[in-house]
């Protein structure tokens, strides 16, 4: 009897834990890869993926973007980014507004990191977006430009947001993929 209230109570305790971390929720899965869509982006071969990451006072935990999939919006919108670059990324702080002059406990604290792994651990933000998030601007940083080797998509992504410390905090994000 003490191992089963044991199990639930250790159960319980992990539960609550895993509660306790802010989130990053896949909102919008905009693809130019179905003709329907093709007027919303101006590239017939561009993914992008927006994500809104919510911290809660414990971090953001980190979200897995699947290689293909389909918009949470729309079960019309499908995608598939196995073979792609990234792009762009474009961060926004708090409110989602170009440029937040007062956005109070929703704004990030300055110089937040995002990181964009494949699941074996290789980064494709190239390591572009450490340490220097904005707390009041929108920012968007180019990828394809640092580089002439561009790493692919390959399999699953994970996004993490750390450093933002202030609870309620926002960040969006714009993962912007192109073909080749």
């Amino acid at each position: 009897m003490k191992k089963i209230l044991f199990t639930i109570v250790a159960f319980l305790m992990l539960y609550g834990m895993a509660l306790a971390t802010g989130s990053c929720v896949l909102t919008d899965i905009t693809s130019t890869q179905i003709a329907a869509e093709s007027n919303r982006i101006p590239d017939s071969f561009t993914v992008d993926v927006k994500l809104v990451c919510t911290d809660d006072g414990t971090g953001i935990a980190s979200k897995t973007v699947p290689v293909s999939g389909y918009s949470p919006q729309t079960y019309l919108n499908t995608y598939n980014i196995t073979g792609y670059y990234l792009y762009q990324v474009k961060r926004t702080p708090g409110n989602n507004s170009a440029t937040v002059t007062s956005c109070g406990a929703t704004c990030p604290a300055a110089n937040y990191s995002v990181t964009i792994t494949d699941t074996n651990g290789f980064a494709l933000d190239l390591g572009l977006l450490n340490s220097n998030g904005s707390a009041t601007a929108t920012q968007v940083t180019g990828i394809y430009n640092t580089t002439s080797v561009y790493p692919t998509v390959q399999s699953g992504l994970v996004v993490a947001v750390t450093g933002v410390t202030n609870a309620s905090a926002i960040v969006t994000i714009d993962l912007i993929f192109k073909s080749q």
